[in-house]
This record gives C-alpha cells, sequence and structure tokens, in this order.
C-alpha cells in the first residue's frame, strides 16, 4: 500500500531536486524522496546497531571457551 504526501518547499530547494534528477542521479522526485527516507532509516538501524554493540562491550560474561 503507498500513500500520496505532498509538502512545501523553498524554490530553490525544488530545483536541487530537479537537478538531481535530471543528471539521472535518480528516475524522479519521487524516487529520490524515497532514497531520502530509506537513508534515515538505515542511519537510525546503524545509530541503534552501535548502541547495541557498546552495551554488550560493557557487559561481564564468561569467555566463550569456558561455557
Amino acid at each position: 500500500m503507498s500513500s500520496v504526501v505532498s509538502f512545501k518547499a523553498p524554490e530553490d530547494m525544488i530545483e536541487e531536486l530537479d537537478e538531481s534528477v535530471e543528471e539521472g542521479n535518480f528516475t524522479s522526485r519521487g524516487e529520490l524522496l524515497r532514497s531520502l527516507v530509506r537513508n534515515m532509516e538505515n542511519k537510525k538501524l546503524s545509530e541503534k546497531a552501535k548502541e547495541d554493540i557498546e552495551e554488550a562491550r560493557d557487559q561481564e560474561g564468561q569467555p566463550i571457551d569456558e561455557l
């Protein structure tokens, strides 16, 4: 399922979107915006993974060869 989202942006920002599409980086504004959202989601996942790794490093445990 997909939804339509619209937003207002300054003309120079829209021009930047269009330039990126015209340069062939994306096939449409929509593709560019979906890519930005995916990047935001991946950044959140990366930050969570880093937190999880730090938490694991801080835990005391038994060495695996002693299990």
